[in-house]
């Protein structure tokens, strides 16, 4: 009974570590499939709060940040209240920011931190997370920052400083 066992144990655990390894290396596959995609600007189209389409094409031109957020999110609050005290100092940067939430919190997120009316934010809501599923998020808040020749400068996902961030486009130039 014993070697039975020793044999299909022999048997299993091989099939079972090339099955691991298969899923791991498809999956590492895909990631940086996903990756290279976003080395520039991906197409996308999502609405902004006032309802007007935005697209990659109508982005401001120069550098440009695309965040994903979430109104409940204590680190997105944190970078906001950041982003409020030195926005005036990168006008230059235009930032886009998604959002699955309502247009009515994302409002209320954006005037709390009195950015609604700032010239280089723009607020956009994705309902269904397209947006978010096709720039291969894993997290929230997600940041993506494109120089202005469109190419990626930054990627990140988490809590991160909105300087260290900014400060991307300095580094890549």
């Amino acid at each position: 009974m014993n070697n039975k066992k020793l044999k299909i144990f022999a048997v299993v655990i091989p099939i079972l570590f090339i099955g691991l390894m298969i899923y791991l290396f498809t999956n590492f596959q895909n990631k940086k499939t996903k990756v290279e995609v976003l080395q520039t600007i991906p197409t996308f189209s999502a609405t902004d709060i006032n309802g007007k389409s935005v697209t990659q094409n109508n982005i401001s031109k120069g550098n440009k940040l695309l965040v994903y957020f979430d109104t409940n999110c204590e680190f997105c609050h944190a970078e906001m209240e950041a982003l409020s005290k030195i926005n005036y100092l990168h006008k230059d940067v235009q930032w886009v920011m998604f959002s699955s939430q309502s247009i009515e919190e994302i409002r209320k997120f954006a005037t709390k931190y009195s950015l609604q009316n700032a010239e280089n934010i723009q607020w956009c809501t994705d309902p269904k997370a397209e947006v978010y599923s096709k720039f291969a998020m894993k997290g929230i808040p997600y940041f993506l920052g494109y120089n202005s020749e469109n190419k990626l400068v930054h990627r990140s996902t988490g809590a991160i400083n909105i300087e260290k961030v900014l400060a991307s486009f300095d580094e890549k130039k």
